[in-house]
């Protein structure tokens, strides 16, 4: 394999963050893993880069619940009409973290598909991670069952940080993020940085993520409106997954770097290929009869990454629905009077204008 094709592998190249890089370094520190987050950041970079298998993924996503109250409109979940939904039980959920534990997993994201805190478990979950030495414990949500009691449940379960999905501000959020109500959320989003305060912890890390369309008018008001309260302020690039036919272009040269990073586990206990598989099209094996390890090293997870090494992922149902794999284009953008370098999907822009969620609004 050249050197060449090394690079061809694109390590999270359509997350961005409005926030400083040193912000992360000074959160880890403070945390007291700094070291391990440093070596488990290599690990995510490199392995992909030069097709190394791991002995075992640093990284698991565990899919606590695969439902969710919401109907977003750029979301994969509209395809989902005819999957099976559920939340994952706990007994299950222990055995996965045990051998996570016994494997020295780095870190753990308890989100996919759905929205965790539907799963009434989700605190003894991360509770249960945390006692067994998982370093990092997070999960992405829609925040719209946020509520004190919750909230500080999972502060005081040990929850490492906290991602919420808040596209842009005030209507244009109310409009994509149907039932949740502007105000409400970001009331019980300020109340996560009070209650942390009132306890004297620096944790959970408060993290604000939009899609970039919701924000590309004004990216600094955005920025400014969060930033008393948020560490850290991100976006993602427009993607479109709510369509099972892709009208873009792919990228004949993308060169995935999952297979080589993590394992993602969905509520029942079956393995995905990715996160990008929602409609459950390549199982790669299933905890309940399998360790991680013995899926991690199996023949399917094996011809996956030679279907990836070799420039024939379209070989697999998933691949050919995924939004990652579009070409993209370099687009400057100015926040805060700063030139900022993002990467945008051709083909795959967003119009918020059309985005709503509302009753009787989707088409």
């Amino acid at each position: 394999m050249s050197i060449r094709n090394w690079f061809a592998v694109k390590i999270n190249h359509d997350y961005f963050s409005l926030s400083s890089k040193m912000e992360n370094i000074k959160y880890f520190a403070e945390q007291g893993f700094l070291f391990n987050h440093l070596i488990d950041r290599i690990k995510w970079h490199y392995a992909p880069s030069f097709f190394y298998v791991l002995r075992f993924p640093s990284h698991i996503d565990i899919e606590a619940s695969n439902m969710c109250q919401m109907s977003c409109p750029m979301c994969g979940r509209h395809l989902m009409k005819n999957i099976k939904q559920g939340h994952m039980d706990f007994d299950l959920y222990k055995k996965i973290i045990d051998e996570c534990s016994r494997e020295k997993v780095y870190s753990i994201k308890l989100s996919w598909r759905g929205e965790p805190l539907l799963n009434p478990n989700i605190a003894k979950m991360i509770n249960y991670a945390k006692e067994k030495g998982i370093k990092d414990v997070a999960f992405l949500t829609n925040g719209e069952r946020l509520n004190e009691n919750l909230t500080n449940q999972l502060i005081e379960s040990g929850l490492d940080w906290i991602s919420i999905s808040f596209d842009g501000l005030n209507d244009v959020y109310e409009k994509i993020r149907y039932p949740a109500k502007f105000e409400k959320a970001v009331k019980e989003i300020k109340y996560i940085k009070k209650a942390r305060e009132q306890k004297r912890l620096k944790k959970p890390l408060i993290r604000i993520q939009s899609i970039w369309s919701a924000i590309k008018n004004n990216p600094d008001e955005f920025k400014d409106f969060w930033k008393p309260v948020a560490d850290r302020i991100n976006f993602i690039a427009d993607q479109i997954r709510s369509r099972e036919e892709k009208d873009f272009s792919h990228d004949p040269n993308y060169i995935c770097q999952s297979p080589w990073q993590r394992i993602c586990i969905m509520w029942d206990g079956r393995v995905a290929q990715c996160h990008g598989d929602y409609l459950e099209r390549n199982i790669l094996g299933d905890v309940k009869a399998n360790t991680l390890r013995e899926i991690w090293h199996g023949e399917k997870f094996n011809n996956l990454r030679s279907l990836m090494r070799n420039k024939k992922r379209l070989d697999t149902p998933p691949c050919k629905i995924c939004c990652d794999g579009g070409i993209t284009q370099e687009e400057n953008i100015i926040v805060e009077d700063k030139k900022m370098k993002i990467l945008k999907y051709i083909g795959q822009e967003l119009d918020v204008a059309s985005m709503d969620a509302r009753p009787g609004a989707r088409k």
